[in-house]
C-alpha cells in the first residue's frame, strides 16, 4: 500500500498516550504527512462528543471525520451524516436493569450529550476525568434517543442478563466498561461508512487500535494495524503490529508501509 485513502485512529492508548496526555510528537508528523499525501484522517473511538471536547486543539484541527460513540455517530467535516439510535424498548430494559441492581452507566444522545443515569461513583467519574479531562452529569434517563450506553461491571452475571434483554442491538463486552449500540453501529461499519461517503472502499483505509472493540475495524480495513501495547485479540486480527504508542508505533508503521517518507527531526 503505498498511498492511504483514509486512516482511521483509536484514540485512548492508540494515537494518544496517557503518560504523556498528548499526543507523541511523532504521530503529529505522521497525520501532517498523511495530509500532505491528501489521505483523509478520521478518528474512530467509543468516546461521545462531548468527551472529545478537551483533545488538543492541534489534533482536533488535523481530522477530516469522526466516527465516535462506536460507530454510533458519524461526522464529517463536523457535519453529522449519521446516527444509529438504539432501539428504545432495548435502551429502556438495560437503563431499568442498571437501576434495579445498582449498576453505574453512561448514556450518550445523538449530538454528544453524555451522563450518568441513577448511579454514580467518585471512583468511575475520576476515571473519566483522567482519560478525557470531563466528568459526565447525572440526570436520570427520559426516553430521549441514545446511540451508546456504557454499563460498568466485571460481573458476567450481570453481563448475560443484559445480553439477553437486547433484541435489536450490539453488545460489546470489555471487562468493564461495556457498550450498547444500535445493531448495526461498531467500529468497523462506521469506518467503512465513512470511507464510502468520502468515495473509498474498504481496500483504501487503514485502520490503528489497540482494544477489544477495535477488532473487527483491524479486520476489516485494508491494512489492519495493533499496538503493541493492544490486547491479544486485537493484535491477531492485525495484518502487522506496530511499536507501543509511546515507542513512535504510529510512524515507524507508516514508514515501514511507504504510506509516508522519512522525517528526520522526528523522534526516534
Amino acid at each position: 500500500m503505498s498511498k492511504a485513502r483514509a486512516v482511521f485512529f483509536d484514540i485512548d492508548h492508540t494515537l494518544f498516550s496517557h503518560t504523556l496526555h498528548d499526543v507523541p510528537a511523532s504521530a503529529y508528523t505522521t497525520l501532517e504527512k498523511l495530509k500532505e499525501n491528501d489521505s483523509q484522517i478520521a478518528l474512530c473511538t467509543s468516546r461521545a462528543v462531548e468527551e472529545l471536547v478537551n483533545l488538543p486543539q492541534k489534533l482536533r484541527d488535523m481530522l477530516d471525520g469522526i466516527v465516535c460513540a462506536q460507530g454510533g455517530v458519524i461526522i464529517d467535516h463536523g457535519q453529522i451524516i449519521a446516527a444509529k439510535i438504539i432501539d428504545e424498548g432495548d435502551a429502556e430494559r438495560v437503563i431499568d436493569y442498571c437501576r434495579r441492581n445498582e449498576l453505574v452507566i453512561r448514556y450518550s444522545g445523538v449530538h454528544g450529550e453524555n451522563s450518568h443515569d441513577q448511579h454514580y461513583t467518585q471512583e468511575i467519574s475520576d476515571l473519566f476525568y483522567f482519560l478525557y479531562k470531563m466528568r459526565p452529569g447525572q440526570t436520570l434517563w427520559k426516553h430521549q434517543p441514545l446511540v451508546n450506553i456504557i454499563f460498568y461491571t466485571k460481573d458476567a452475571v450481570h453481563v448475560e442478563a443484559i445480553r439477553a434483554l437486547l433484541e435489536h442491538s450490539h453488545l460489546m463486552v470489555m471487562h468493564f466498561a461495556n457498550e450498547v449500540t444500535a445493531a448495526d453501529a461498531n467500529k468497523a461499519s462506521g469506518m467503512l461508512e465513512l470511507a464510502a461517503h468520502w468515495g473509498f472502499d474498504a481496500a483504501q483505509t487503514v485502520a490503528f487500535g489497540d482494544g477489544y472493540n477495535d477488532v473487527e475495524m483491524i479486520r476489516r480495513a485494508g491494512l489492519g494495524v495493533a499496538m503493541g501495547n493492544g490486547c491479544d485479540e486485537a493484535k491477531q486480527a492485525a495484518d502487522y503490529v506496530a511499536d507501543d504508542v509511546d515507542r513512535d508505533g504510529i510512524y515507524k508503521t507508516c514508514l515501514h508501509f511507504g504510506l509516508i517518507e522519512e522525517e528526520n527531526h522526528a523522534e526516534n
